[in-house]
């Protein structure tokens, strides 16, 4: 996040910029910033999202993760089977 962030910063200036041999640079800034912060956006929200809505389609459908029988039972009991 940080580094999406300076990132786009540092590009500012380049965007801002009114003189003339900076007008071919500018397009390329503003693509590469905005790119940058959508990617950010993308990974930080949507990914995680999606992994929830899989989450509860598979629970829809019925299948359980193999990890399913020790979600309900603590620490102790978990340790307790897997030394057994």
């Amino acid at each position: 996040m940080l580094t999406s962030l300076t990132t786009f910063i540092g590009l500012m200036p380049i965007m801002t910029e009114t003189s003339m041999q900076a007008k071919m640079v500018i397009p390329m800034a503003t693509s590469l910033a905005f790119g940058v912060l959508f990617a950010t956006v993308v990974t930080l929200m949507l990914i995680p999202c999606l992994y929830l809505a899989i989450e509860d389609i598979k629970k829809l459908i019925g299948s359980q993760s193999p990890m399913a029988d020790f979600e309900n039972k603590d620490s102790d009991e978990i340790t307790a089977e897997l030394i057994a």
